[in-house]
């Protein structure tokens, strides 16, 4: 009797998730950036950056169960930004523009992905949005932060003489984690190199201005969670959209070797400037 007693709590006590606390620091930078080579254009990026210097692909900050994320956001634009966490972090949240700074003590109550992004009308459409991973961390993690521009719209946002998205808005650039293809086979966070079996989850933002459609080859994905769609949750899906200001979580157990793309399947979204191939085309490298 007394084993049996020793044994359940042994169980109860290997359960339990045990919280640390996280001190990470993001920096707000915009500056213009050169993207698709000789296919793509100069636009203008405002982003989160892990140090003052610019980095056109927002950092992603990844926690554990249970972890408790103490964040330093210093701004280094000429423009005020907000630290938006939608139903988490909404209000005391600005950040006042040339080196402003705010703290924030952020704790989940629930594993899964999050968005965070600057809520004013320029920082949000030049970029300034990105993912936070609570939990999951038992298992490989990737990110596709999607968004679009146009270079003239990207200008006129930035010297704010546009204040809003015109009715007949036609980007050239389309992205994830602000990078097109091929440039994504070189991003770590973007490109799945995984063996057959390995359970993976696959976080997709769509940070843009227009819907996207995501379509994998050779598998299906499991929805686990969709913020502006919960009747997603469960699907088993090779295509699934994914609307403005939305995060999908989704898992994928590979079944079979080989390399297959996963991209947005609207054809001008996988072009760059019109070149095609391009634009939001990602691949999955799955070993035996």
């Amino acid at each position: 009797m007394k084993k049996a007693v020793i044994f359940l709590i042994l169980i109860v006590v290997s359960n339990v998730a045990y919280s640390a606390t996280i001190y990470d620091t993001l920096h707000i930078n915009k500056s213009p950036y050169q993207i698709g080579g000789p296919f793509g254009y100069t636009f203008q990026a405002c982003v989160f950056n892990s140090s003052t210097v610019f980095d056109v692909q927002n950092e992603i900050i990844e926690l554990n169960e249970g972890d408790i994320l103490e964040l330093h956001v210093i701004n280094h634009d000429t423009l005020g930004h907000t630290f938006t966490i939608d139903n988490i972090v909404d209000n005391a949240n600005v950040i006042l523009p040339f080196n402003g700074t705010n703290d924030f003590t952020i704790e989940f109550n629930l594993i899964g992905a999050y968005r965070f992004y600057s809520d004013v009308f320029y920082g949000k459409h030049l970029g300034a949005s990105s993912l936070i991973m609570y939990g999951y961390e038992n298992y490989p993690r990737y990110y596709w932060n999607m968004f679009e521009q146009s270079d003239t719209l990207s200008n006129e946002i930035a010297d704010l003489t546009a204040t809003a998205i015109p009715f007949d808005y036609q980007p050239d650039i389309f992205t994830i984690n602000m990078k097109v293809h091929p440039d994504l086979e070189n991003d770590p966070h973007a490109k799945i190199v995984q063996s057959v079996g390995d359970t993976t989850y696959i976080v997709v933002a769509n940070s843009g201005k227009m819907l996207h459609v995501l379509h994998f080859h050779g598998f299906h994905v499991e929805i686990i969670n969709a913020s502006l769609t919960p009747l997603y949750t469960g699907w088993v899906k090779d295509s699934f959209p994914i609307l403005q200001n939305e995060v999908v979580l989704v898992r994928l157990v590979p079944h079979q070797a080989g390399i297959y793309p996963v991209h947005e399947h609207n054809l001008i979204n996988i072009t760059t400037n019109g070149v095609y191939p391009g634009g939001m085309l990602n691949l999955l490298e799955i070993q035996p």
